[in-house]
């Protein structure tokens, strides 16, 4: 059960969230707070009662989708949610095999990406075959049992 400041930062990052993505669709045209932001946030609920990890969750995109600034995260969400949307933004432009994300170290911001791929994933419908291929070759993380 969240504080009443906890929520208050919740809501407030919800708010935040909806207004920056705002007209934002996802590949299959549905809302992208909706269909995207917010059910990451729920899958992070359900592993962590962190407040700073699930303000990040429903921020994660705002710094490469949006005209957030990391300086504005900070004064609105503090520092460690800003460095945590920053570790799970990508850098640079996509290539064949996807974006790059070089600051992506901590275990709490791993969660937040692997919530985000797992979303992903689910909502990959309208990808073409080869976007998809290239999507879960970059996502798994194991090796093939061909491969001894």
């Amino acid at each position: 059960m969240m504080t009443s400041e906890e929520l208050d930062k919740y809501c407030k990052a919800s708010n935040f969230a909806k207004l920056k993505h705002a007209g934002q669709t996802d590949d299959n045209g549905k809302d992208y707070y909706k269909a995207h932001l917010f059910p990451i946030s729920l899958a992070v609920r359900n592993l962590t009662k962190d407040i700073d990890i699930l303000v990040a969750a429903l921020l994660h995109d705002t710094l490469e989708d949006t005209d957030t600034t990391y300086d504005e995260l900070v004064k609105e969400f503090g520092e460690r949610v800003a460095n945590l949307v920053l570790e799970v933004t990508h850098e640079g432009q996509k290539d064949e095999y996807g974006y790059y994300f070089p600051r992506l170290h901590s275990a709490d911001a791993i969660l937040i990406k692997l919530c985000d791929r797992a979303s992903n994933i689910s909502r990959m419908q309208s990808w073409d075959e080869k976007r998809k291929e290239q999507y879960l070759k970059r996502t798994k993380f194991w090796k093939d049992g061909d491969d001894k």
